[in-house]
């Protein structure tokens, strides 16, 4: 009789990353703690894990979001619901994974609730993928 194999979760250690353009509204913060991947790479394949703690003061409620915008590509994604958590006022601590399908660079971002607007929010990655974002801008996290 043929055995059947079990599919396994990634091997993911952890990582370090550098942060990048950050922008949030007063009394707002997302809080990296730690970052596990399957590679130091941060690149298409990966499967990464962020935890940490979000403040948020500037709204009553929030989706926290870990997307990648791409660098090359259609700028389509499909989301897992591993990549969202809703937030409350207040202080909480979350987890989101996501597998990277396509060219780019991470962050994790505040989006309103009502609008799906983004109020918030942090890029992260390796050095290399922080230093191709030196001149970007975030100050549409802060437009209404």
């Amino acid at each position: 009789m043929a055995g059947i194999a079990n599919a396994r979760e990634p091997i993911q250690h952890p990582v370090s990353v550098a942060l990048g353009p950050k922008a949030y509204r007063d009394g707002d913060v997302i809080q990296i703690t730690n970052v596990i991947s399957t590679s130091d790479r941060l690149e298409q394949g990966d499967t990464v894990t962020v935890t940490g703690r979000v403040r948020l003061d500037s709204a009553d409620d929030a989706k926290l979001c870990f997307y990648l915008t791409q660098t090359k590509g259609d700028g389509l994604e499909e989301t897992d619901a591993t990549q969202e958590v809703n937030v409350k006022h207040g202080v909480s601590d979350f987890e989101v994974t996501t597998t990277i399908k396509h060219l780019g660079v991470l962050h994790l971002s505040l989006y309103r609730t009502t609008t799906g607007k983004p109020f918030g929010g942090v890029y992260f990655g390796t050095s290399d993928q922080m230093k191709s974002l030196s001149d970007a801008s975030v100050r549409h996290y802060l437009q209404d």
